[in-house]
């Protein structure tokens, strides 16, 4: 995830009264990081951040108040990408593909059924409370004036899987339309015809360029549109284990089928489980304070002991000594 967004929420922060120092707490992210609008941190330090945040702000509606401050320089090429499209189906293309260039919490999806617009969010990996933070960021996005959230959608309805929090008028004053708490998914819906709604500032040739620097780091970063890379995806996304039936109906392909075309690029659906399980176990170790057992739960391990095997054959160590030494290493 670009650090931009992270030092934005440092400076909403500061504002309200809080010290740097205080947000960034077991962050692991430096100071000397937050001014380089180079760096990157990941998702489990942007999660902790925003946690700081939680216990820090009495104040409701953080994810609302980051939102308003975002700007489209704030999304990078994919933003001036965005500005550049003929029309809201468009914008929402190349958001869609290419909002993984930007590190977002949440995993995006649209559909259409009736002539309804189904705009969907799930979160990439476990956020607990800072899942209400992140859907309100992505409605506060939505409901403003940027490129990849366009202001002339008309909501006929906005279904949430939290219950309804004290300070629900601060959703109502945003949206003029149906809000439902305590539902299954998080979903956004308007008409379809919504997504042929003109740009205001059409330019192809830009486009094309915008989309060719968004494919060029898509594929950088390893998701350069292999079946695969979709796999990988749907496992970090994946809230109820990591199953193959379940990874397949989600790409809307038979279990067969992803079998053959994960064959065909030389790899299998085991050991794509097990190239994201150490990938996440080590984000995990790295970026957070989450218990032994917990991390062995969120990977779909049994037990600890099962995850403690499994980690001695990826790094030749423990993960407990090897958070150790992490740390260890950070404080000398």
């Amino acid at each position: 995830m670009p650090i931009v967004y992270a030092a934005e929420l440092v400076t909403l922060l500061e504002e309200e009264g809080f010290s740097e120092a205080d947000v960034l707490r077991r962050t692991g992210i430096s100071r000397s990081q937050l001014r380089d609008p180079d760096e990157f941190i990941s998702h489990p330090q942007q999660v902790r951040l925003y946690e700081n945040a939680l216990a820090l702000s009495p104040e409701p509606g953080l994810g609302f108040r980051l939102a308003a401050r975002f700007t489209p320089g704030h999304h990078g090429v994919l933003g001036h990408a965005a500005l550049c499209a003929r029309t809201v189906r468009e914008e929402f293309r190349l958001m869609l593909r290419y909002t993984p260039i930007r590190g977002f919490l949440l995993d995006l999806g649209l559909s259409e059924r009736d002539g309804i617009a189904i705009l969907t969010a799930r979160d990439i990996l476990p956020l607990g409370p800072v899942h209400v933070v992140a859907v309100e960021e992505l409605l506060g996005m939505l409901a403003n004036p940027l490129p990849l959230w366009k202001q002339g959608l008309h909501p006929t309805e906005i279904l949430l899987d939290y219950p309804a929090p004290a300070h629900r008028a601060q959703y109502e004053k945003l949206y003029d339309c149906a809000i439902r708490f305590a539902c299954d998914e998080v979903e956004f819906r308007f008409p379809s015809e919504d997504l042929e709604i003109p740009s205001e500032m059409p330019n192809a040739e830009m486009l094309r360029i915008c989309e060719e620097r968004c494919q060029a780091i898509l594929e950088r970063l390893g998701s350069g549109g292999r079946i695969v890379e979709s796999v990988r995806s749907h496992l970090v996304a994946a809230r109820d284990g990591f199953r193959l039936e379940t990874v397949a109906a989600r790409m809307t392909m038979s279990p067969r089928t992803l079998r053959r075309r994960l064959r065909e690029e030389g790899t299998s659906f085991r050991g794509v489980v097990g190239d994201v399980r150490k990938s996440l176990a080590l984000d995990y170790l790295e970026s957070s304070d989450l218990p032994l057992e917990e991390i062995a739960g969120l990977l779909g391990y049994e037990d600890a002991a099962n995850f403690n095997r499994a980690f001695r054959t990826w790094v030749g160590d423990s993960p407990g000594r090897y958070r150790d030494k992490l740390r260890a290493g950070h404080a000398s």
